[in-house]
């Protein structure tokens, strides 16, 4: 697996070398958002998913927030936004800021530069690109969009540069990213966003693409049989 080779497609501005282990760390979550996201067969319903799982992707976005909260640096306690971590609990208690790898009072020693330890190739099965992919659902679309952007996100940090943590302004970019994924969750998910989709894709015709309505190819049974 090609770790470190440049990224593709909607990977492709994202910077695969850096010098902060931390937004690694704070990736991981992310990737396993995403893996969730594309192994879970209501995602191929094109007329929304069920409660169950928005629940499921909003808990695993919470993960993630957690996270962006644990890796920043916030000696001053200030606010580090909870839409996130109250997206299912309105009764939950925040700490402005966790530390729990310490020594962000102290100077850190100087570290060297890493390979982002995902590979953005397109090479690896866990992490496909779009080309790679068939989403029938427009939702799944939007979602997997919202996610790969703030995946690039994390890598184009003006934090990256640093040894370990990420500043409060950079903690908030990722977070208007995360809130923005929890909209389209909040939009998008749930029975109640639920539509009725009649149709068939073209794409998923037996007769082909052109034995769909409204197309200028489209023929009889009997002259395609002919």
């Amino acid at each position: 697996m090609p770790i470190g080779d440049p990224g593709r497609e909607q990977f492709r501005r994202a910077i695969v070398t850096l010098r902060n282990l931390h937004i690694a760390a704070a990736l991981s979550p992310l990737f396993t958002m995403r893996a969730e996201l594309l192994a879970n067969d209501e995602l191929s319903d094109r007329g929304g998913f069920d409660d169950p799982t928005r629940d499921h992707l909003v808990r695993l976005l919470i993960h993630c927030d957690r996270w962006r909260r644990r890796v920043t640096h916030n000696p001053e306690q200030q606010d580090l936004g909870d839409r996130i971590e109250r997206a299912l609990d309105t009764n939950v208690e925040l700490s402005p800021g966790d530390t729990p790898f310490g020594g962000d009072d102290i100077q850190n020693q100087s570290g060297g530069l890493i390979d982002l330890p995902f590979a953005l190739d397109g090479s690896d099965p866990d992490i496909p690109l779009q080309s790679q992919l068939k989403l029938k659902s427009t939702h799944a679309i939007v979602l997997l969009g919202a996610i790969d952007k703030g995946i690039v996100a994390w890598t184009r940090l003006n934090s990256r540069d640093r040894t370990r943590f990420i500043t409060r302004y950079d903690s908030m970019r990722i977070y208007g990213h995360y809130q923005e994924l929890l909209g389209y969750l909040t939009a998008f998910g749930g029975d109640e966003n639920r539509v009725d989709v009649a149709q068939v894709l073209p794409s998923e015709e037996p007769l082909g693409p052109d034995d769909s309505p409204n197309r200028k190819a489209e023929t009889t049974r009997a002259g395609a049989e002919s």
